[in-house]
């Protein structure tokens, strides 16, 4: 929401909730959808994060090469 230049809503209800409560509502799920990412998670507690828009992965990862320096590869 930041890198988009909309307002940060309310965390009361954030997307781990939301993701927790999907997972136990859904026990034979495996994906979870939300407005900017999809999550597929796997029975042993790793999961897969898509993002939905490219352009704001770019963006996060302008942010992280410039407090990490060492974490990502050249481009």
């Amino acid at each position: 929401m930041l890198m988009e230049g909309q307002p940060i809503p309310d965390n009361r209800a954030d997307v781990t909730r939301r993701l927790g409560d999907h997972i136990h509502e859904n026990r034979h799920s495996t994906r979870y959808e939300a407005e900017m990412f999809i999550v597929k998670y796997f029975q042993k507690g790793t999961a897969h994060i898509t993002f939905k828009q490219p352009e704001l992965v770019a963006k996060l990862n302008d942010i992280i090469a410039r407090h990490y320096p060492e974490t990502l590869a050249a481009r």
